[in-house]
């Protein structure tokens, strides 16, 4: 376990800049800030690497001695951590800090949600792509996992795709971005309610209305995305499949069982797109308690994973 408070950051893309160290219950409770320019601000909280810091010589590892012109710093593994919608980096926190020990962990609030900076426009997955990868570029390049969660996978989906030089790994946990399987019952009852839908929304004369029939046959998720809620319907209809097709670098899928929002269908249809992917299903959990009853197997699959692709 992580002794070390960690750090936390406000950074402008591309440009970073350091606020004092706070906790992160802090940093989740704190209004978003913007940005007049260069984009939204993207809060970050850094647990570093708790391993003893190790040197290596230009002609030998970490065993050479540690004189001024004889050594230099290594840079250790990355783990960059990307949360789900209407989440941010605290859902992550207990399971990125059993993963600090030889590994840097970064766990980001995406725009739009906790104390970074609201999106300009109407964001696809592929903005949210293109922000965090100038943000990378301004780390120092080690061996680099992406760990998502539903949303964040999407984004991390589009990263791998759209800039395959900052990642070695993708670690996707409840991943999204396909169309559903359904049964002949599912589409019809899908059916149904969109026709009703698209009825109810113009009755204003007997009380319904265009905005109260859409939270009423939206999600909760819909009804509760606020000022995002542009941003939730133009991600919500991606189909990534042309994405998940060229993402080269090696990915680990983590579904539950009885999870019905990325149900293990969504996982096997992943499995065949991605050219290096492993599907992996936990059985009797959901989609969000993955991330808590579940944790102590996805630590371990991610512990598996890391190895693989940071090496020991």
């Amino acid at each position: 376990m992580n002794s070390a408070p960690p750090t936390v950051t406000r950074t402008t893309i591309p440009q970073p800049t350091a606020d004092a160290s706070i906790s992160p219950a802090a940093a989740c409770s704190a209004p978003p800030v913007t940005s007049a320019s260069g984009g939204p601000y993207l809060h970050m909280v850094h647990l570093p690497d708790t391993a003893p810091a190790r040197r290596t010589a230009p002609n030998g590892p970490d065993t050479a001695p540690t004189g001024a012109n004889a050594t230099t710093l290594r840079i250790g593994p990355q783990i960059i951590w990307a949360h789900g919608w209407m989440h941010t980096h605290a859902n992550l926190l207990p399971l990125a800090n059993t993963c600090t020990h030889g590994r840097d962990n970064y766990l980001l609030d995406m725009p739009g949600f906790g104390r970074s900076g609201m999106p300009p426009a109407t964001w696809g997955t592929q903005d949210y792509a293109d922000h965090a990868a100038a943000w990378l570029r301004t780390l120092p390049r080690g061996k680099r996992i992406w760990v998502g969660h539903s949303f964040g996978c999407r984004v991390g989906l589009q990263l791998a795709a759209r800039h395959p030089d900052l990642l070695d790994g993708l670690f996707l946990m409840a991943a999204a971005g396909l169309p559903r399987r359904r049964t002949p019952m599912e589409k019809f009852t899908r059916g149904c309610r969109i026709a009703a839908f698209r009825t109810l929304k113009h009755l204003n004369w007997l009380g319904f209305g265009a905005e109260r029939v859409r939270r009423f046959f939206g999600s909760a998720d819909y009804a509760n995305a606020g000022a995002l809620r542009p941003v939730f319907v133009s991600v919500v209809n991606e189909n990534l499949s042309d994405v998940a097709a060229r993402v080269a670098c090696p990915v680990r899928l983590l579904y539950g069982e009885n999870d019905t929002e990325t149900p293990p269908s969504m996982g096997q249809d992943f499995a065949r797109l991605l050219p290096h992917a492993h599907l992996q299903v936990l059985p009797r959990f959901g989609h969000l308690d993955i991330l808590t009853a579940g944790s102590h197997q996805a630590a371990y699959a991610l512990d598996t994973f890391c190895e693989e692709i940071f090496g020991g």
